[in-house]
């Protein structure tokens, strides 16, 4: 990795949301949360961040895959990453997701390794290699 890595997390659970935030602290990680897809695309906005850790099930207008298809339908976020996390985990779960345009899909309940070793990969490699 060089530089800081911007990672936005979107959970709209708040205890699942200071977790993550607290477990991925990093000093190359500048970490955004969001309880919200739509509080989330605002933040994408104002500074696209490295890698989305996202949440399929959000409350408001935007779910989590509203969100990520909004993402890859815009050329300016085609180099973040995304990994959805969800409590939906069942095989047309995880297809919907990757067809949207996830570069990763974890369940929930997930181990922080796992979790962490997959933003690691994907912050290390090409957009283009993912």
């Amino acid at each position: 990795m060089f530089g800081v890595k911007n990672i936005l997390i979107v959970e709209d659970q708040a205890d699942v949301l200071k977790l993550l935030g607290v477990a991925l602290q990093h000093p190359e990680r500048k970490i955004r949360q969001s309880l919200s897809a739509d509080q989330a695309w605002l933040l994408v906005q104002e500074e696209a961040p490295d890698v989305i850790l996202l949440d399929i099930m959000m409350p408001g207008e935007l779910d989590g895959l509203d969100l990520l298809q909004r993402l890859r339908a815009d050329q300016r976020f085609d180099n973040v990453r995304v990994v959805v996390i969800s409590a939906r985990a069942q095989q047309r779960d995880r297809i919907a997701a990757i067809h949207a345009g996830a570069d990763a899909f974890i369940a929930k309940p997930f181990r922080l390794n796992e979790l962490k070793r997959c933003i690691d990969r994907l912050l290390t490699i090409k957009p283009s290699e993912v």
